[in-house]
């Protein structure tokens, strides 16, 4: 792996993207390793799928622990990841960025991002990319669900898809919920499952227009229903497409 470090423009250091040193990403990476062996004994399904090169792997979100699973389900290096984290909790909090910073590559996105703070972002991660080969972790919900339910997703994740044309991996997570909810601290032993899908390829999806807004609409419509078909609720045939409409 590169050291984003090395070359560094100001620019690029004032978005306040941090960068795990090797030794805090290699540490984390043993630890949840052993914590989903025997804490919460993690069930992988569909690795095969993953590309053999970078990708945006989208999912649910429920629980702190998520990125964690996803990262530990991949079975590759923690430091080929980056999160696109909130940047009014990742980035606000000294005491959050303090213990996380030294531990994942955590880029910053506004929950409601304007113009500017976007294409800031969408620069940060491409120069990740190119920089490491590594891949992208993005949820499309914008913040983790109180219930457990898979929330509508909102139109960010069709804008960074089409603007990055990197394969899109979606992933369902089954069980954070019960072993580190939101509002919890310590998490509950309970297993957790990590289910990959059928890559999606901008490359050769049918576009219904040729408007670039109209390709983003499709791509969260086609993620939203490709995520819950790995959702427990799709053997039940209670498969219903959720996705957050914006004018």
């Amino acid at each position: 792996m590169a050291d984003l470090s090395d070359g560094m423009t100001e620019e690029h250091k004032s978005n306040g993207a941090f960068w795990a040193p090797a030794w805090g990403s290699a540490l984390f990476e043993g630890f949840c390793r052993v914590f989903f062996s025997c804490y919460c004994p993690l069930t992988v399904e569909g690795r095969e799928y993953l590309p053999a090169g970078s990708f945006l792997l989208c999912s649910n979100h429920c629980s702190h622990a998520d990125s964690a699973a996803l990262m530990t389900a991949t079975g590759r290096s923690f430091r080929s990841f980056a999160l696109l984290g909130a940047s009014d909790y990742f980035f606000r909090s000294r005491g959050v960025r303090w213990s996380v910073s030294p531990l994942m590559n955590v880029i910053p996105i506004d929950r409601r991002p304007r113009p500017k703070s976007l294409a800031v972002c969408l620069v940060t991660c491409r120069r990740f990319v190119e920089t490491t080969g590594g891949s992208l972790i993005l949820y499309p919900e914008g913040t983790r669900s109180l219930d457990g339910e898979m929330r509508a997703f909102r139109s960010g994740v069709g804008f960074f898809a089409v603007e990055l044309g990197l394969p899109v991996v979606p992933a369902y997570i089954e069980g954070t919920h019960r072993a580190l909810p939101k509002g919890r601290s310590m998490p509950r032993v309970s297993p957790v499952t990590v289910r990959f899908g059928e890559v999606l390829s901008l490359a050769t999806m049918p576009w219904r227009g040729e408007a670039v807004r109209d390709r983003r609409r499709y791509v969260v419509e086609k993620l939203a229903q490709s995520i819950r078909r790995l959702g427990p609720r799709h053997q039940s045939g209670e498969l219903v497409c959720g996705v957050q409409q914006k004018g």
